[in-house]
């Protein structure tokens, strides 16, 4: 007895494709977070160096509050992000503070759909004695 199953259906020629077709946007979206992500953490990580250096040279006396805002701005690995750089000189100690916005963190625009938030690096050093 022939089966009532169309000739089409029984075709599978063509299902490479069309599971290529299927899972391809969702591995280059995830590709695509995975490097957002990653320059994120990048970023981060430098905002922690150019805060901590900025302080230490406002805590040796080696600059004032406006000189060390401008030297963590240069000491940025990226520095076309609006970086928000507070820089606050204590009778004790130094507090640096860059904070970025978490939409602004990103390579492509797939980082501001999921992360919601700013990252920020916050560096307090005391001052040493004149």
């Amino acid at each position: 007895m022939r089966s009532r199953t169309p000739v089409f259906l029984l075709d599978e020629s063509a299902s490479t494709t069309i599971e290529l077709a299927i899972w391809t946007p969702l591995i280059a979206g995830t590709l695509m977070l995975v490097l957002d992500f990653s320059f994120m953490m990048t970023l981060n990580a430098n905002m922690w160096n150019a805060s901590r250096s900025a302080a230490r040279a406002v805590s040796i006396h080696d600059l004032n509050a406006t000189e060390a805002e401008a030297w963590a701005r240069d000491e940025l690995l990226v520095s076309n992000r609006p970086y928000e750089i507070d820089v606050t000189r204590g009778e004790t100690d130094v507090v640096v503070t860059i904070r970025l916005a978490g939409d602004k963190a990103g390579l492509t625009p797939f980082l501001a759909r999921v992360y919601k938030g700013d990252i920020s690096a916050s560096v307090r050093m005391l001052r040493e004695p004149i």
